[in-house]
């Protein structure tokens, strides 16, 4: 799953009740509530099957992590803290963020 996330452009990822960005370039919580609040809303829209407001949704939540990007770019750090957040997760935790990502790179090949 890490090998996953870090050949990833960043995204917002809800786990265990809290919102990450993850990605490439970046492994931090999110805690800007209209970041967080796309997370819900894309959910909402895509499994109602609503494509130009899933695509805004998912368009939004790729800018908000591109904004979170933090200077200088360090990636062994962004490595160790995501499998830091990784190793902490229960089976069913990993599995919940696994559909989130095969939704997200689904998405990616839609709407990018």
């Amino acid at each position: 799953m890490i090998e996953q996330l870090l050949s990833q452009p960043g995204f917002i990822y809800e786990i265990n009740g809290k919102y990450y960005f993850l990605g490439k370039w970046i492994c931090k919580e999110c805690t800007e509530v209209d970041a967080c609040d796309c997370v819900m809303m894309y959910n909402m829209c895509r499994s109602s099957n609503e494509k130009n407001e899933t695509a805004m949704y998912f368009q939004k939540m790729r800018a908000y992590s591109d904004f979170a990007l933090e200077i200088p770019y360090n990636p062994t750090q962004i490595r160790s803290d995501m499998e830091a957040l990784l190793d902490s997760l229960s089976e069913s935790a990993l599995s919940r963020l696994q559909a989130q990502y095969d939704a997200f790179a689904e998405d990616l090949e839609r709407y990018a």
